[in-house]
């Protein structure tokens, strides 16, 4: 739909900008990511154009997708968690994003229940635990 332009212009600007910040190993990762899951988009916008599925079943399959990009993407700063815990500090999490990730994805829970949506409640409460995590580790073990 037309509101999704304006996010999609920003993704790609931020693409655009951080992807020349980045070198070696972190670089090409980046890429295979962008281009991977570009890939699979485009996939499965195709299949869902050419077989007629019905408008449920389109929904549903673009809210399964959107809601497991949400989930890792909403996850993904716990990748350093083996390193947070090794040396009981948690430099490596940032605590703007932390504080951001728990209040969008509360914010976002609470409205998708109140409107009933298992697409917008889900992994939006998944992620709000995902930040809840961050936060105790960030309490548990401050940054040194």
């Amino acid at each position: 739909t037309l509101s999704n332009v304006p996010g999609s212009i920003a993704s790609i600007w931020y693409v655009m900008t951080v992807l020349p910040l980045l070198k070696g190993a972190q670089l090409q990762t980046t890429q295979n990511i962008v281009v991977g899951l570009s890939a699979v988009t485009i996939n499965l916008w195709t299949w869902l154009a050419l077989t007629n599925k019905s408008l449920e079943q389109v929904s549903s399959a673009l809210g399964l997708f959107a809601s497991g990009l949400f989930i890792v993407l909403s996850g993904s700063p716990l990748s350093t968690i083996k390193t947070v815990l090794s040396t009981k500090n948690s430099k490596s999490i940032l605590t703007q994003l932390t504080f951001a990730q728990i209040t969008n994805t509360a914010l976002w829970s609470v409205y998708g229940l109140a409107i009933k949506d298992k697409f917008v409640y889900g992994p939006n409460m998944t992620g709000l635990g995902f930040g809840l995590i961050q936060l105790a580790l960030k309490l548990v073990f401050p940054s040194k």
